[in-house]
């Protein structure tokens, strides 16, 4: 049951994506150009509701929130290859599936590519975990611990604040 809701919430994600134009190159050069904001406005709406709903799910008992260790060279890293695939391929890992099921043959490669990287980090962790990881592992730490505070008051505001930079503030600049 838990993976058919899974992979439910998954095709409604992908359908969401595919209607906001998240898979269009067009789209995507306009934000990477920081000129069109429909991606970027689609995304802070997205963690502004996924960050409120999952802390208000998690203090209702219908999920298990669970800080993982902050692992900063590891995050780096990862965004440094996020970061270049996103530029040379134009898309990240959820758009490049859903440009994929669309048929786009520049996004199979880009899963494709996608999946090898997985395969290479899974033999290459080891060493990668004792010279990048454990030497910049912060442990489970986050805002709201650091603060002293239930994580709902840091999600309340973090949340509208993302929703109102959404509606209110990005505008698109074409030149």
């Amino acid at each position: 049951m838990t993976m058919a809701v899974g992979f439910l919430i998954g095709c409604v994600f992908g359908a969401i994506l595919f209607m906001g134009g998240a898979t269009s190159y067009r789209r995507i050069l306009g934000t990477l150009l920081l000129k069109d904001m429909h991606i970027i406005k689609l995304m802070c709406t997205a963690i502004g509701v996924g960050t409120l709903g999952i802390y208000l799910l998690d203090l209702g008992g219908v999920a298990n929130l669970s800080i993982k260790p902050a692992y900063i060279g590891g995050v780096a890293l990862g965004g440094v290859i996020f970061g270049i695939g996103w530029a040379i391929s134009g898309y990240c890992p959820g758009t490049c599936v859903v440009g994929a099921s669309e048929g786009k043959l520049d996004a199979i490669f880009t899963v494709v590519g996608g999946l090898v990287g997985a395969l290479v980090f899974s033999f290459a962790y080891p060493a990668l975990e004792e010279a990048i990881l454990k030497p910049l592992d912060f442990g489970k730490i986050s805002l709201a611990t650091e603060l002293g505070v239930s994580g709902i008051w840091i999600a309340i505001p973090m949340s509208a604040a993302l929703i109102a930079l959404s509606f209110f503030v990005l505008k698109d600049r074409y030149e």
